[in-house]
């Protein structure tokens, strides 16, 4: 079977990035499957991850971040004449690859792939909730703009795709009620951990960009509780973002700079979550919360505000990890004291994680995709 996964780039930040590179790996190890990853910007930034010789790379060269930040003039040539040549291109590469299943990741293709007619089955991956556009509008220019991005996907893009995959079982049931061509599948954890935490540093981790959406300005409020009760503990938080300054300013304000630590950008996951006890993590809203299930790989048991979507069906609350409601800062100090505490409920937590990350292991997850598309190409 030929798949081709189509995306901007495999070279810059995030965990989209990570789990396509996972996924089109562990496609391309299957008998009988060819596997393309078609991106248009791959000139600068690592690969997440290591991508299979067995996965034919292909970069059209369109390089939209190229200019962007000049002017708005090289920003609405990059969202008109760049996606005419992206188009062109994205459409010559796939009649001559003619693949099975072409699959949008859902960013600069995501409006041409069903554009593009041929006798392959398409399929769109939602790796944000349903609703996100409305979700990242702050004010009302941007609401305007989301209405306009959600009308357009859900009366003329979205019908023409053969399938839809979101990620959680609440994203479905929240926003996607009455389409038929729906289904679920989880992303699979983006490593597999034979190393697990022994639970014994005094190091509460947290991974993710330093943005809004994360609400990180609410765990570093909750660890102030946190640090004054436990002074051996820090709290280590992985990540860039435009909320660095602030989130600065706030630990000065409580007098945490040796205790909460911005730690930035690090390339190696599974090591820092490997030498940490405690993950915690207060995003407002997910599409996957990733850096959950690698924090139960590693064995880590996580204390998590229950925002929409994927916490709720990840953390089992008081077995592999705790559920907060959004916002209550005193709660998620409370319950990550009760894990600092006691070492028992940490270990039996821990262990109960590493297990439930087991149903996020690639085998499994890559299953379900051959199954679906088997189903696709059959009917």
């Amino acid at each position: 079977m030929k798949i081709a996964y189509c995306l901007n780039s495999i070279r810059y930040l995030g965990g989209i990035q990570r789990v396509t590179i996972v996924k089109a790996n562990a496609l391309a190890s299957i008998p009988g499957n060819e596997v393309y990853v078609i991106v248009t910007d791959n000139k600068k930034g690592e690969i997440m991850g290591v991508l299979d010789e067995k996965v034919h790379l292909i970069d059209l060269d369109i390089n939209y971040y190229k200019d962007d930040w000049k002017s708005k003039l090289h920003l609405i040539k990059g969202l008109v004449l760049k996606r005419r040549k992206h188009l062109k291109k994205l459409k010559k590469e796939l009649y001559r690859i003619q693949p099975d299943i072409v699959i949008s990741i859902g960013q600069s293709e995501k409006n041409m792939v069903p554009r593009i007619k041929g006798k392959w089955k398409t399929i769109r991956e939602f790796h944000f909730v349903g609703d996100y556009r409305k979700r990242h509008a702050t004010n009302i220019f941007q609401k305007y703009l989301a209405w306009g991005g959600d009308f357009i996907d859900q009366h003329f893009t979205l019908k023409k795709y053969d399938q839809i995959v979101v990620l959680t079982e609440e994203d479905k049931e929240l926003n996607w009620d009455g389409w038929r061509n729906v289904c679920v599948i989880p992303n699979p954890t983006s490593f597999h951990s034979a190393q697990k935490s022994q639970l014994n540093n005094p190091i509460v981790v947290s991974t993710g960009r330093l943005s809004p959406p994360k609400n990180y300005i609410s765990l570093v409020n909750s660890f102030g509780i946190v640090g004054k009760r436990h002074t051996s503990w820090q709290l280590v938080i992985y990540g860039k973002g435009e909320e660095k300054d602030m989130l600065e300013r706030r630990i000065r304000e409580l007098g945490m700079e040796k205790q909460i630590i911005l730690a930035g950008y690090c390339d190696n996951i599974q090591n820092i979550l490997c030498n940490a006890s405690i993950a915690a993590y207060t995003s407002l809203h997910e599409g996957f919360p990733l850096s959950i299930i690698e924090a139960m790989e590693c064995g880590l048991p996580v204390v998590s505000y229950s925002c929409p979507c994927g916490p709720r069906n990840i953390i089992e609350d008081g077995k592999d990890g705790f559920l907060i409601d959004i916002g209550d800062e005193n709660e998620m100090a409370n319950k990550i004291c009760i894990l600092i505490e006691d070492e028992k409920k940490r270990n039996e937590m821990g262990m109960n994680a590493i297990e439930k990350a087991q149903k996020f292991h690639i085998d499994n997850i890559v299953n379900e995709w051959m199954k679906l598309f088997t189903n696709l190409t059959t009917s």
